[in-house]
């Protein structure tokens, strides 16, 4: 058996690349690298904002006698308009089951704000008793959802 040396790594007068091929593939070696940091940086980031509006707001009060419920704004974005502002109700019968109206009336009780501000109170007229959900929708989109509230008037 021929007696080779194990660690004989360069033959004289072999180059494994040439420079060019080197330096073609150092630059594909870079790019791919700079294209894969871009793609997971850019899914770290924020994309561009939707548009859509949100608002916050607690119950403050509630009346089984008059059907009302009290909520007072706690939270929102600018420029949202009152008058743009729709109500959405969800009236929950003992099942569960969920019945959508959009004839129930609302008040809002801030006339003197053109927009939606934190400390504004608004009030919800029910229509009967049961529990209602009520969504304050903007632009199509709904803004608010309200906690289950629960009238009983008998």
């Amino acid at each position: 058996m021929g007696k080779m040396k194990a660690n004989r790594k360069f033959v004289n007068g072999e180059e494994a690349v040439s420079a060019v091929i080197g330096v073609i593939l150092m630059v594909a070696i870079t790019v791919a690298i700079a294209a894969t940091v871009y793609v997971y940086v850019s899914g770290m980031l924020p994309g561009p904002s939707s548009g859509n509006k949100s608002v916050g707001a607690i119950l403050t009060s509630s009346s089984d006698s008059s059907h009302q419920a009290t909520f007072k704004v706690t939270q929102t974005d600018a420029g949202i308009p009152w008058a743009e502002v729709t109500c959405k109700w969800a009236w929950q019968n003992g099942s569960g089951a969920q019945s959508y109206a959009y004839t129930a009336t609302t008040n809002w009780d801030a006339p003197n704000t053109v927009t939606v501000a934190v400390g504004d109170y608004f009030k919800a007229n029910f229509t009967r008793d049961g529990t209602w959900i009520i969504d304050l929708v903007y632009k199509d989109h709904i803004i608010w959802t309200s906690p289950a509230v629960t009238i009983n008037a008998a």
